[in-house]
């Protein structure tokens, strides 16, 4: 049953968040070789850890039509809550140009890499295994682990603090503040749901929408 499955020790987390810090800091900042497929080599490499430690992180029982439309419904929520962040941004860069002058660069900054592969090969990365991934890692193992450990609501924005961390190092304050809402908008639906279908389906849908069919730039 799920919720007998045993914690992992504490210093395995540690060294898990490790990893995917160090990966990070691969990609956003020495970029050693090309993003995306450092990206998706990176996100493999963490769900198949996360696989690894923990193979109660999926269930068939849990692909049911309604988690598939809380995923699909999810999605298109988070697309219009950064729609109306970057509108946010845009109109207090007029109000305060000192202070919110840099907003549009820090935003066009993170769609520079759009190019670096073909953009219907960039989709299909996102889809899988970046989005993927990302959930089975941070959601799936990170987040559910300390769940075993503290209290749901505080293993979400521990969970969410360490998803935020890790993007610190690309020195972009609106990456950082995206992270940090992503983290805390999936986080939150595997908290109240309890299962990894609804944000599985929503960070794959929500990836390709947000950077190759409806880019905010």
């Amino acid at each position: 049953m799920k919720e007998k499955v045993r914690g992992q020790p504490v210093v395995f987390l540690i060294c898990c968040i490790t990893v995917a810090a160090s990966l990070w800091f691969m990609i956003f900042v020495r970029r050693p070789f090309n993003f995306w497929l450092m990206m998706a080599s990176s996100t493999l490499l963490l769900s198949g850890l996360a696989f690894w430690f923990d193979g109660d992180i999926l269930h068939r029982e849990e692909l049911t039509v309604k988690n598939f439309i809380i995923g699909i419904l999810s999605a298109l929520l988070l697309y219009l809550i950064f729609l109306v962040g970057q509108w946010l941004l845009i109109n207090l860069a007029k109000l305060s140009p000192g202070v919110f002058s840099g907003s549009s660069g820090f935003i066009s900054a993170v769609y520079v890499n759009k190019k670096a592969l073909p953009l219907w090969i960039v989709g299909v990365l996102l889809f899988f295994p970046i989005g993927f991934g990302e959930e089975v890692f941070w959601r799936g193992l990170i987040q559910k682990q300390l769940g075993l450990r503290i209290k749901k609501s505080y293993a979400l924005l521990l969970a969410t603090f360490f998803y935020t961390l890790v993007h610190v190092p690309t020195q972009n304050p609106v990456l950082i503040l995206a992270a940090a809402v992503c983290g805390l908008f999936w986080g939150g639906i595997y908290w109240k749901t309890g299962s990894m279908v609804p944000v599985l389906i929503s960070h794959m849908i929500w990836d390709p929408m947000i950077f190759v069919l409806l880019p905010l730039m």
